[in-house]
């Protein structure tokens, strides 16, 4: 599930929050700092040291605001401060666990809106579909979920995670493929046990 909020949007808040605008910069911290503190989870594990990252992130972010240069895409933006920041405060060395995160935080989530709307049905594919993401290798969870859920191309993905795009590319082929095989083995087995009966 991609942002509701479009770039254009973004670059418009980071505009007037660069020229000191609070209610701009309250606003992008509200939209990102829950999925930032989420992605951050998916790097480490501890809560304490992820919460005070995003806040020194956002922190620095209005201290520095008119030396900050303009931003394409201000998620992007974030989304790499943030790796950054995990990445220097673990000397370079942090554990990518996403079968470790809080299913409150997992971006597969849908808003509450959402999910008054969705029949029981839609809700169960999306339970199976979380399951089935989580069981995939952990880099191939992490490039599915920035490519899929939060919309950054290959290479944005590729920058993020300081690997060629080629190999984002890989990634993301081999995790569709390993998704199609877990789906080929549930509608098997479905048709297995509806023959028993």
């Amino acid at each position: 599930m991609a942002s509701p909020f479009t770039d254009t949007d973004d670059r418009i808040l980071w505009q007037r929050f660069r020229q000191g605008d609070e209610e701009a910069f309250t606003s992008l911290y509200q939209r990102y700092v829950r999925v930032l503190y989420s992605y951050g989870k998916k790097l480490i594990t501890d809560d304490a040291v992820v919460e005070d990252l995003v806040q020194d992130l956002f922190i620095d972010l209005w201290q520095s605001r008119e030396r900050l240069a303009d931003a394409e895409s201000p998620r992007f933006y974030l989304f790499r401060s943030l790796r950054r920041r995990i990445h220097r405060a673990c000397n370079g060395r942090f554990n990518e666990r996403w079968d470790l995160i809080d299913e409150d935080l997992h971006p597969i989530t849908l808003p509450k809106e959402t999910e008054i709307i969705e029949s029981e049905q839609t809700q169960k594919q999306k339970d199976e579909l979380d399951a089935w993401l989580k069981s995939l290798p952990g880099r191939q969870y992490e490039v599915m979920m920035l490519r899929f859920y939060q919309d950054f191309s290959y290479s944005q993905i590729s920058q993020l995670l300081t690997i060629n795009e080629q190999s984002v590319r890989n990634l993301v082929q081999r995790a569709v493929s390993k998704l199609r095989q877990l789906t080929i083995s549930v509608v098997i087995s479905g048709l297995f046990l509806f023959l028993l009966k």
